[in-house]
């Protein structure tokens, strides 16, 4: 139950916004600043089918430019994974924002890649809104946006 959401050439950086991120590396006080609503809002509505449309992945697109800024592809998250609420037998789903961008619905018993698999178990807390997966790091985001790394 995978969909391509991105394509790499659909993500242009955006370098007109001023931040720390100007050499493209995003530090860990960057991105353990308190993320968007818009942001937060369109990640919750992976399980809903909202961006079924151009329109929705457009929107998608344009939160992780906004959240990310001028964030080179190796320094944004290689994906996001989230307590899925599409219901039984479904526990957790991913957006894989690294090679193949896609949104995968995983089952209980359904093994994740090993860098994912790291941040299952904190996905599905109810203290969390999603956890951003990077390949040093593991980033709890909590339902106001606030970021804490693990």
């Amino acid at each position: 139950m995978a969909r391509i959401i991105l394509q790499h050439n659909e993500i242009n950086i955006n370098t007109d916004k001023k931040s720390d991120l100007s050499t493209g590396f995003i530090s860990d006080r960057d991105v353990l600043k308190k993320r968007s609503k818009k942001y937060l809002d369109l990640i919750a509505g992976l399980d809903s089918k909202t961006l079924s449309d151009t329109k929705g992945m457009n929107q998608l697109i344009k939160a992780i430019q906004e959240e990310f800024g001028t964030a080179e592809l190796v320094s944004l998250p290689l994906g996001i994974i989230a307590k899925c609420f599409l219901g039984h037998p479904y526990e957790v789903h991913t957006l894989d924002l690294s090679g193949s961008q896609i949104i995968k619905h995983y089952k209980l018993s359904e093994t994740m890649e090993p860098d994912f698999e790291k941040a299952r178990a904190v996905a599905q807390h109810n203290a969390y809104a999603m956890v951003e997966v990077y390949k040093d790091k593991i980033i709890l985001i909590r339902e106001n946006g606030t970021a804490t790394k693990l």
